[in-house]
């Protein structure tokens, strides 16, 4: 429930806002208020950035980004009609991104439990 809620904050704040920021807020806002362990955490802001990220790019592919995704992978030396690997590598690129964001969330919020727990 809490990657799907992920999922729909990250799409609706991207397409309404045209950033790519939100891909890294949403998670790292999740990392910060999550009493989950890290691992999961991480885990839970990976699947949300990378489907939304695969999901949006597909779309894009599938309507109208065909040309620009073959032509963006064939600068990347993958080969002629490759524009699918392009759609992949962009998922994998927001799983990373919102994977790490989280993690950052999550070790903030142990800092500042570990503070509060020093005093």
């Amino acid at each position: 429930m809490i990657v799907l809620s992920q999922i729909i904050l990250i799409v609706v704040l991207e397409w309404g806002l045209q950033s790519w920021i939100w891909v890294a807020l949403v998670p790292l806002a999740f990392g910060l208020a999550a009493k989950a362990a890290p691992g999961r955490i991480v885990g839970r802001g990976a699947v949300a950035g990378g489907l939304s990220w695969f999901g949006a790019s597909l779309y894009l592919y599938l309507t109208s980004g065909r040309i620009i995704a073959d032509r963006v992978a064939a600068m990347f030396g993958l080969g002629l009609n490759r524009g699918w690997l392009m759609v992949m590598v962009a998922g994998l690129l927001g799983a990373i991104v919102a994977g790490l964001a989280a993690l950052a969330g999550a070790s903030v919020r142990a800092a500042i439990r570990k503070t509060v727990d020093a005093r």
